[in-house]
């Protein structure tokens, strides 16, 4: 009112006591009393005045809904009718979607709602109609009854439905499967609408699909599946097994394992060959791969195998460095041109062979690193002759990772850079898993600090196509390098608690295990001795899996070591050591880190320990691998191997050596930016 509250305090006391201070109920009365004529503007005192007693004796509802009500029960039929559309469709609607029911209610709702916004129940902006706030659309709602809004809703999802298939932005698409999931299976009149309204669900979950949206695309997935009528899969096969699938594949996505579980349950038994049961089959496969039943997933996956023609069995007997060369060999019958313009894998059996392959992999070089080598050549030999898939970036880049870890850092280098091109020759539905472990071995070549940015994309490559072990793995990985990186010890802390979060939403297992023993190492860094909450199925993959076993007596190792416990150091340090083999069959930059501190820690136990020429060697050993990374990548390892050969200097007594080379190794560490 522009007045100062000396001037409104009569008015002011009058609407607290009416209204009790509620903002929305404060603005309607306002209103209200305008219309009324109990607050109008005066021209001859040029101010606004009110009638204070008539106001106090006015008879107003106990709560805000009622009076929202009844202000709008007290609108004209057609503008009453129109609010109540409009609330149907939510807290606001496009204008568009309003001049298309327009024609199919044969009522002038454009004209109408502008009544409504006069009336201070709407505003209108941005080609939008909105409620002014969601109490008016609560109460506007709440005026149908529940049957008639069920109708409604099913009337205008189905008088949307057309207009949808022309719509290029597919907006429309998705308001009309809103309205008619509202409506709920039980408003369908005619059976040939409930085969209409579970496409419609289909064509939106695709959607929400693409745009990432994994959470909307199973209540989409989920709510066509509904709509199915009992004998779905005798009458609409093709169409009940693509809902099943697709709802499937977010349920594991989105970590939902019982949905996942029942979902697959119906395809397994109503599948009318092998062929169709192999999608649900495959996210079985993900889920055991992802906790204590790792060794169960492999099995699974070979054994499906099998049945489609490609036999594995056998492979952990031979020799990683002799199935690395007969690959190389392979190879070099193909320059980089030809690999990437390979036409296309056509024959659907063989591209749901290489998901299963691809996914063997990652299994594999986790609890079985000798056998992980022969997938990746069947992975090229069948993309070599078959075609290219989206899986075939995958063997690729695994390739690189293993031709690295033998030694020949470039080499690995090269294969991992046509794996990334293979992305946009091919597919990008696996760039998480290619820039997951591309980015370790460029690791290698490029500066440290650089290659954060690698995560960043990999983690929203992994994240688009719905690949939330990849994301999990990036994000794990992320933090281990920021903790090398120098990253402040409690911001680091705040990354790990939300990795893990990450995590166990999604019943990631072993990456929250292994997460957590890292976490831990941080804390304990920070002056927190803290227990890590007890994962489910903790125990059984630490007795299965050895690369799990490395990550923990790792860091025991390292932290008993920062702590200088000798006995619990060389204790950790044994067990590490036997861990090694039988781990990771890709490089890994956390590796070159481990054989750092693993080198440190064999030359301070060499100086305490009777057993001193075998901590000797072994620290030797980590210096020399030191030395010919720093060879590929002088920014990230050449101070560390500066300081084990201080180390191995001081443990020689050549102190003259030992302080040259501390000094070199604080210039270079300056020079490059590296703690």
């Amino acid at each position: 009112l522009r007045l100062s509250p000396r001037l409104t305090r009569s008015l002011s006391s009058v609407i607290y006591h009416k209204t009790k201070g509620n903002p929305l109920f404060v603005s309607q009365l306002m209103l209200s009393l305008s219309k009324e004529g109990l607050l109008r503007p005066s021209l001859s005192r040029r101010r606004w005045e009110w009638d204070k007693e008539k106001i106090q004796s006015q008879k107003l509802p106990d709560d805000v809904a009622m009076f929202i009500t009844e202000s709008i029960q007290a609108l004209s039929a057609d503008v009453k009718s129109a609010t109540c559309v409009l609330s149907c469709f939510g807290a606001s609607a496009d204008i568009t979607v309003i001049k298309t029911l327009d024609g199919a209610l044969n009522k002038n709702l454009v004209d109408n709602l502008d009544v409504a916004v006069r009336e201070g129940l709407l505003d209108k902006a941005d080609d939008k109609y909105r409620f002014s706030h969601d109490r008016i659309q609560e109460a506007a709602y709440n005026m149908m009854e529940m049957l008639d809004r069920c109708h409604l809703h099913f009337f205008y999802g189905m008088t949307l439905a057309p207009p949808a298939d022309v719509d290029t932005d597919d907006s429309l698409l998705l308001i009309a499967a809103n309205q008619l999931n509202l409506a709920g299976p039980e408003a369908v009149q005619d059976k040939s609408q409930n085969a209409v309204v579970a496409n419609l669900n289909l064509r939106a979950g695709k959607k929400a699909m693409e745009m990432s949206d994994f959470v909307a695309a199973y209540f989409y997935f989920d709510n066509g599946i509904s709509f199915l009528r009992k004998k779905h899969w005798e009458e609409h096969y093709a169409l009940s097994l693509e809902l099943f699938d697709l709802a499937a594949r977010c349920a594991h996505t989105n970590g939902d394992v019982i949905s996942l579980n029942l979902l697959s349950q119906q395809v397994l038994t109503k599948s009318q060959s092998f062929e169709d049961k192999l999608n649900v089959m495959y996210y079985a496969m993900c889920v055991l791969a992802s906790s204590s039943k790792l060794p169960e997933s492999i099995e699974r996956g070979l054994k499906i195998l099998s049945r489609l023609g490609i036999d594995l069995q056998g492979c952990e007997s031979g020799s990683v460095e002799a199935c690395v060369q007969e690959t190389k060999d392979l190879l070099s019958g193909y320059s980089d041109d030809e690999i990437l313009n390979t036409e296309r894998m056509t024959d659907q059996t063989k591209i749901m062979a290489m998901k299963f392959l691809g996914k063997l992999e990652i299994g594999m070089t986790q609890i079985m690193p000798k056998s992980a080598p022969y997938v990746t050549q069947r992975i090229i030999q069948l993309s070599l002759s078959d075609g290219m898939s989206p899986v075939s970036p995958i063997g690729f880049v695994h390739f690189g990772s293993y031709i690295a870890k033998l030694g020949d850092i470039s080499g690995g280098y090269k294969y991992v850079k046509l794996a990334r091109s293979l992305l946009d020759k091919v597919s990008r539905e696996n760039a998480g898993e290619v820039s997951c472990f591309g980015t370790q071995v460029i690791a290698y070549v490029e500066p440290l600090q650089a290659v954060l940015e690698y995560h960043d994309e990999g983690y929203a490559a992994a994240m688009a196509s719905g690949d939330v072990v990849r994301a999990g793995l990036i994000t794990q990985m992320k933090c281990s390098q920021s903790l090398f990186a120098g990253i402040n010890l409690q911001a680091l802390r705040e990354k790990y608690a939300a990795a893990i979060k990450f995590m166990e939403e999604r019943k990631l297992r072993i990456l929250t295990l292994q997460t957590q023993y890292q976490q831990q190492s941080v804390l304990k860094l920070i002056g927190i001795d803290q227990e890590p909450k007890c994962v489910s199925e903790g125990h059984a993959i630490f007795a299965t899996n050895k690369s799990v076993m490395r990550i923990y007596y790792y860091l025991k190792m390292y932290t008993s070591f920062i702590f200088r416990s000798y006995d619990r150091t060389k204790e950790n340090a044994e067990k590490y050591l036997t861990c090694i083999g039988n781990s990771w069959a890709n490089l890994f930059l956390a590796h070159a880190f481990q054989a750092f501190h693993a080198g440190l820690i064999s030359f301070w136990l060499a100086r305490k320990s009777r057993e001193e020429q075998g901590w000797y060697l072994r620290g030797n050993k980590s210096k020399l691998a030191l030395k010919k990374w720093t060879e590929s990548c002088r920014w990230t390892f050449e101070n560390k191997w500066y300081l084990l050969e201080a180390e191995e200097s001081f443990c020689n007594d050549d102190f003259d050596a030992a302080k040259s080379y501390y000094e070199k190794a604080i210039l270079s560490a300056k020079d490059h930016k590296v703690s």
